[in-house]
């Protein structure tokens, strides 16, 4: 005869089983890019492309604009609003090419775009994960950090203004500065946001561990209670290990899923800098299919 459980007791068993559910099993993170195109190619042409050559397509793509160009007119924009995928845009502090003191734009200068650029955000209709000025440390740096706080806050009163409700608001802050300045981050950061971000790149001349390079953010971000946001991350090769490249994306993608970060959005570009696309060789573009395919990263 099979006895069944009281009520109480198997309520009980209910909630130590889902207390070992690991905390990511239930969300994931979103798998994201800027794919550069090739000379002749078109942005949208270089993102399917490449996610031909992966196998997979992403959940996010980003966008940065400055504010006299953030109504996220795109083909790739209106290719992930028909996937109903979000989009990650970013509008620098800068108007026709020059940066602008945050207090201007806290002074209303700029308003009607800002008024512009919500009601895109708005029309897009899915999540659209939103910073204002990332790695405002050392991008478009115009001011204090009270005034860019100050000029923040105007922002998002704006966008409450134009009812805007699919925005997650990202606070993004360059790797190295959650190491070195933390208490400059203290300073810049909101009163209110959604989720913390953070840059960071792995160079062959100071080649650094994925935890190396954003622990600090991780451990900054958890201590507020958010999920860490990955607006840039790449890896270049290095010259004495093939294989070196491969085993970093491989190694970043694990302590990710154990991070429960929100997002990864990977930089697939060559810059002055170095190669960071994930084809870069063919191992590293093997470690990226892998790392792609883990269920963490499938949302």
């Amino acid at each position: 005869m099979r006895i069944r459980p009281a009520p109480t007791v198997a309520a009980t068993v209910l909630v130590f089983a889902l207390l070992a559910v690991p905390a990511y099993a239930a969300k994931g993170a979103y798998w994201g890019t800027y794919v550069e195109p090739a000379p002749g190619q078109s942005p949208l042409g270089a993102l399917t492309s490449f996610e031909s050559k992966i196998d997979r397509r992403f959940h996010v793509y980003r966008f940065y604009r400055p504010i006299d160009n953030g109504d996220m007119g795109s083909s790739v924009a209106d290719a992930m609003r028909r996937r109903g995928q979000p989009v990650y845009l970013n509008i620098t502090s800068q108007f026709r090419g020059r940066c602008v003191a945050w207090r201007r734009v806290t002074a209303g200068r700029y308003d009607r775009r800002f008024h512009v650029i919500a009601r895109a955000v708005r029309a897009y209709r899915y999540r659209v994960y939103f910073s204002w000025n990332h790695e405002m440390e050392n991008t478009c740096r115009t001011g204090t950090a009270a005034e860019y706080r100050a000029s923040y806050k105007h922002i998002r009163h704006i966008f409450t203004r134009e009812r805007v409700t699919n925005a997650r608001w990202v606070v993004v802050f360059a790797a190295s500065y959650f190491k070195e300045h933390s208490l400059s981050v203290r300073h810049f950061l909101p009163r209110r946001y959604d989720l913390i971000g953070v840059d960071g790149y792995n160079r062959a001349r100071e080649w650094r561990t994925p935890a190396q390079i954003f622990g600090a953010a991780h451990r900054f971000a958890a201590k507020r209670g958010s999920r860490l946001f990955i607006g840039e991350i790449g890896c270049e090769e290095r010259p004495s290990d093939a294989t070196a490249k491969a085993a970093w994306i491989g190694e970043a993608a694990g302590t990710f899923r154990r991070w429960n970060v929100a997002a990864v959005l990977w930089t697939n570009s060559p810059t002055a800098g170095g190669d960071y696309r994930a084809d870069s060789s063919q191992s590293a573009l093997d470690a990226y299919r892998s790392a792609g395919a883990m269920g963490f990263f499938g949302r």
